[in-house]
């Protein structure tokens, strides 16, 4: 997904581990931190994995907000939940 952009995502398949929500690329995602809970942050050997729930959170309120995918076996992605994010735009 190219900085700056988003798309959709709520034509899930049952073969895969697609995740509903809205995908942007993870540099897009400020004011968030990974969860503290190890086993949201599983993974093979890249990285996360997403698949045992959302693994970002609100670096404020620490609400959970999105799940990133970055393992061997997925794309470098962000998804955002959409019931707990409001999309907005800045000019940075």
């Amino acid at each position: 997904m190219p900085r700056g952009t988003y798309a959709p995502n709520f034509r899930l398949s049952e073969f895969t581990i697609d995740v509903p929500g809205f995908v942007v690329h993870p540099d897009d995602v400020v004011g968030t931190e990974l969860h503290s809970g190890w086993d949201r942050l599983s993974a093979c050997c890249q990285g996360p994995s997403g698949t045992n729930g959302p693994n970002i959170v609100c670096g404020s309120c620490k609400a959970e907000v999105a799940t990133k995918q970055a393992d061997c076996f997925t794309q470098d992605q962000v998804i955002l939940e959409p019931t707990a994010v409001c999309l907005s735009f800045t000019d940075d």
